[in-house]
């Protein structure tokens, strides 16, 4: 992230690449719109891509009932740029997974050259690509970066000279009998990973090369919770069997079959059939339907009895810019239950490919019901303050027209909490009620939490982050919190005004802004469980993390981060100002600077961060303010006060 300049001309460090406003983009939405959206790719008998389909040649069924389809855009780079559509971007991460347990040392030598060629081919600044390794254990060789020196460096080493069966291959993988464990870690890591990949934006691909897989009657539900998770995040799988085409087993018969067995996976548990084993003759054919299984029930393809393998995978990538999302309302069901997808198109000679199942969000309010819940219910409705002191940041991005997400950043003063001694460590534990409630005390979002940390010393404030979905209006947020145990002892609550302006998507619009005084490269997201279904939010290849508190010192460096969504973006100019919060008058002015858009074309929402001119400021109180304004003439201003030290 580069220093502003202290100039009027200076240029905003302005990013269109990686933004985060549609992440998560295949989960269900529960809050005052619900809407599930299917990634769909279509390609005519001959391979190619099909681009001309509409909404009236799509039909969606969900546990077997059709539904009525909402929108279908085209995702494509072709047309990336004609204007807004509901997502409309295209984020390109694609994870390179070796499963050194399913292959001979001959064959990870064609695995690696296959992917060197295709990091050639693939790296650049639209597309980032990773490198895992599973052999027993996952280990991240690279994370998601652009530069392929890198990623070729990270490519596995064969362990064994050709055709020797390396070391720590699990005992009978290679002499075909079933190792049960072998199967379960490798299906294990795919499904975390999977969760993992939840935090970047769009779809994402993976790219699992493997040989012959073992097999047994389990198989088939750790292969559905694999596919539970990589659906929950958007994630497609491509298996790649890297054996020789003669060691390869002809599945052409039972193509339509292993479709079929992922549709019912679900179903069967509902009805008590777990011990049902995984379809096919031979371990090699039951390892190959489980690598079908993966790709039907994603909406990747398998790669196999190719000599072309370098050709097969570039054919994987360019399915990262052509493909449709479809939307639909879908009927109410319980939060946190899956359900089958079936995608049609009605046209004679296309093949569509899509997902086969989404699940619910489970509900975000832990402590409901709860000894501790209730407790912290009564805190929120009381008057009293409680001795915990905290400040919190509520900046809003809108992922949809007239829905957002609120992305509550917290600092708490731990000055009041007890702690325990475990291992050198102060421990702690505080639990959390967040309410959003209309005028009239109508709750329209809740959630509850539990936050567990170690401390080293107790002066530096403790950091929460939680994001939520609302509809746009005028709400009262409040936050209760306490230690588990302590009654009045360690108690706070927060309370301030939430509001969301509404915005139909086909105008100029602002976020709300983000301070902050941290950040990271974006290069190290993507592969972390623990940010679970927060969004990150990014520019620039950076990671802003916001702020709870408004309170900077002049020794330390702040930031600032927004998010501007227009349907022509290379119209839009924007201005940042810091105005004296008594006087108003400016202190600092970048001038008006045109948003500078990626090589790809214009996106219909941008993201943007800098740094705050502290070095311009004196010490006192300030207020930070964003205009837009486009070629329609229509602006849209934001302002968020802080203070300097």
């Amino acid at each position: 992230m580069r220093s502003l300049p202290s100039a009027a001309a200076a240029l905003l460090c302005l990013a269109a690449g990686a933004a985060t406003s549609w992440a998560q983009q295949n989960t269900v939405i529960r809050t005052e719109t619900r809407v599930v959206l299917v990634d769909m790719v279509v390609t005519a008998k001959n391979g190619t891509y099909i681009r001309d389909l509409t909404a009236k040649d799509f039909r969606v069924w969900e546990d077997n009932k059709e539904q009525p389809i909402g929108s279908v855009v085209l995702e494509s780079a072709a047309t990336a740029s004609t204007g807004f559509e509901p997502r409309g971007r295209l984020d390109n991460n694609l994870v390179l997974f070796f499963d050194e347990t399913g292959m001979e040392a001959r064959e990870q030598i064609a695995a690696r050259q296959a992917a060197s060629g295709f990091i050639d081919a693939e790296t650049g600044p639209n597309r980032r690509l990773s490198v895992l390794i599973y052999n027993g254990t996952l280990r991240i060789g690279q994370n998601f970066t652009g530069n392929a020196g890198r990623l070729k460096d990270a490519l596995p080493k064969p362990a064994a000279s050709p055709g020797e069966r390396p070391d720590y291959l699990p005992v009978g993988v290679r002499q075909g009998v079933s190792d049960d464990s072998a199967g379960r870690n490798l299906m294990a890591s795919l499904r975390n990973l999977g969760a993992s990949l939840g935090v970047l934006p769009g779809r994402k691909i993976v790219v699992l090369f493997t040989g012959q897989l073992s097999s047994s009657a389990t198989q088939r539900s750790d292969m559905r919770e694999a596919i539970e998770a990589c659906n929950k995040s958007g994630v497609a799988v491509y298996p790649v069997d890297v054996r020789n085409v003669f060691a390869q087993t002809d599945l052409s018969r039972t193509d339509r079959g292993n479709i079929d067995y992922v549709n019912r996976g679900l179903n069967d548990e509902a009805q008590g059939d777990r011990d049902r084993t995984v379809p096919g003759q031979d371990s090699g054919g039951a390892g190959q339907q489980i690598l079908f299984g993966l790709a039907s029930g994603t909406g990747g393809f398998v790669i196999r009895n190719s000599n072309d393998m370098l050709g097969e995978l570039q054919k994987v990538a360019a399915e990262q810019n052509e493909y449709y999302v479809l939307s639909y309302t879908p009927p109410e069901s319980k939060e946190g239950s899956c359900h089958t997808l079936r995608v049609k198109v009605d046209r004679s000679g296309t093949t569509v490919r899509a997902r086969t199942s989404y699940c619910t969000l489970k509900p975000q309010d832990l402590l409901a019901g709860t000894i501790a819940g209730q407790d912290l219910e009564k805190r929120a409705a009381s008057a009293q303050p409680g001795n915990m002191a905290a400040s919190i940041a509520l900046p809003y991005f809108y992922l949809s027209p007239n829905l957002a997400r609120v992305h509550v950043a917290m600092e708490i003063t731990p000055g009041a909490l007890k702690f325990e001694n475990q291992k050198g460590k102060l421990h702690a534990e505080i639990n959390l009620l967040g309410i959003a409630s209309t005028p009239d005390a109508g709750v329209r979002a809740r959630f509850s939490d539990t936050l567990k940390f170690d401390l080293e010393n107790k002066t530096r404030p403790l950091h929460y982050e939680k994001e939520f979905r609302i509809a746009p209006g005028q709400y009262s947020f409040t936050i209760a919190f306490g230690q588990p145990g302590q009654n009045d002892a360690s108690f706070g609550k927060v309370e301030m005004p939430l509001a969301v302006d509404p915005w139909s998507g086909g105008e100029l619009a602002l976020s709300g802004l983000v301070l902050s005084r941290e950040i990271h490269p974006a290069a190290d997201l993507g592969l972390d469980p623990a940010m679970g279904l927060r969004t990150p939010l990014i520019a620039d290849g950076t990671q802003v993390v916001p702020s709870g508190s408004s309170q900077f010192t002049k020794s330390e460096q702040g930031y600032f981060y927004f998010e501007v969504y227009a349907p022509d973006p290379p119209s839009v100019s924007v201005r940042v100002r810091v105005l004296d919060s008594k006087s108003g008058e400016s202190k600092w002015d970048s001038g008006l600077t045109k948003l500078p858009l990626p090589a790809n074309g214009g996106k219909p929402s941008v993201p943007a961060s800098s740094r705050l001119p502290f070095d311009s400021l004196a010490v006192g109180a300030y207020q930070l303010e964003i205009t837009a304004s486009d070629s329609a003439g229509k602006q849209v201003t934001r302002t968020a006060g802080f203070e300097v030290k």
